[in-house]
């Protein structure tokens, strides 16, 4: 017997996974076989449509079928990392305004309660929640299912300024603990995570075109990006200009399985890297890297620094190399190296972990 879940789920009202696809049950009880798990989610909203386009057994007017909606006809547009980063956030926004909240009902105090209830002391995740929740009802006017949006009688939460910055002892620290694993021995993926974090500080690319980087990509004359952040903004496109020691790297990229058209940045088998993949081998390899540290301040009897390889975002190696290029080379080719339009956005990366070097006063010594 089909009843309601117990539980909240990824998949849209009435559809199951059973026997390794997906499956529409409609109000008669019968069974309608949508696609293999295998091809996908985008697959099965897809068939989904057809199977109850133009009948009633999809209601139109609950939050689960608004986010559904939005889900299939929003998703194309966003990058692959984004789109499974909005999945899980919509999965939980459905956990909580299921079947019984109408569209209509949605109050901007239900959203607030939400957000309050869940992310009160985490103010990041609190205005991310926020961003899905307008982009959902912003598809709702545009389907004509309300008049107004409610998150935007909601403010964001105040976040504090990020301003790490990855030391370059801190950068040589996590490079060596992703070759070697807790055992000693070297661990398979360490050489790609280590061309992977290089590439990363030598293009100050985000991690999400890094991995989407290709051997076509790859010329005598450089690497050439079109980022996807900015791909419905500015449209910019970066050729970085190819170096010796940016050549050293892509060359310790090919010591794997490599494909003349495949990614640069690959596991053994010559597949693409997953960010969730790459994220958690970065983690992995900063934590190894502060056991090793607080072994050795362990065996010479001093005190380990409290911050020292803590609190690192793969994200901060693209601050890291802004902010050097900017001590080195200048603001404006911080920003053409960024790919910003304006030289604020890369302020934004280097204002609040640049150091300014400053000289002491002489001091006045009189003479006796």
């Amino acid at each position: 017997m089909i009843g309601r879940r117990k539980k909240a789920s990824p998949l849209p009202a009435r559809v199951y996974e059973k026997h390794g696809s997906y499956w529409f049950v409609d109000a008669a009880r019968k069974w309608h076989k949508l696609c293999r798990v295998t091809e996908g989610l985008s697959a099965l909203y897809t068939e989904l449509a057809k199977c109850t386009r133009g009948s009633n057994e999809q209601p139109t007017n609950t939050m689960p079928a608004l986010i559904d909606d939005w889900m299939l006809k929003k998703f194309d547009k966003y990058a692959l990392s984004t789109r499974g980063e909005y999945r899980r956030m919509a999965l939980f926004i459905k956990s909580e305004f299921d079947d019984e909240w109408l569209i209509s009902d949605v109050k901007p105090v239900n959203i607030a309660r939400f957000l309050d209830k869940h992310f009160e002391t985490k103010p990041n995740s609190s205005n991310k929640y926020r961003a899905v929740f307008s982009l959902i009802f912003a598809h709702a006017i545009r389907k004509g299912l309300r008049e107004t949006n409610p998150v935007s009688e909601i403010s964001g939460a105040e976040e504090k300024k990020r301003d790490r910055y990855i030391t370059d002892d801190e950068f040589a620290a996590v490079r060596a603990a992703a070759l070697t694993g807790r055992d000693g021995k070297p661990t398979d993926s360490g050489p790609v995570i280590v061309c992977l974090i290089d590439l990363a500080y030598q293009t100050a690319q985000r991690i999400s075109d890094l991995l989407a980087l290709n051997w076509l990509d790859v010329s005598d004359e450089g690497i050439y990006f079109k980022p996807a952040k900015t791909v419905n903004s500015s449209g910019v496109r970066l050729l970085i200009e190819m170096t010796p020691d940016l050549r050293e790297t892509l060359d310790a990229a090919k010591a794997g399985k490599v494909k003349g058209i495949g990614p640069v940045i690959c596991t053994q088998a010559g597949s693409r890297f997953t960010y969730s993949g790459a994220r958690s081998a970065w983690k992995r390899a900063c934590q190894r890297a502060r056991e090793s540290y607080a072994r050795k301040c362990k065996e010479d009897s001093t005190e380990a620094s409290a911050i020292y390889l803590r609190g690192m975002h793969f994200h901060d190696l693209r601050a890291k190399a802004l902010t050097d290029k900017q001590r080195v080379a200048g603001a404006e080719a911080a920003q053409a190296l960024a790919g910003h339009t304006t030289a604020e956005m890369t302020a934004h990366y280097t204002k609040s972990r640049e150091v300014e070097r400053v000289k002491p006063v002489a001091m006045l010594r009189i003479s006796s």
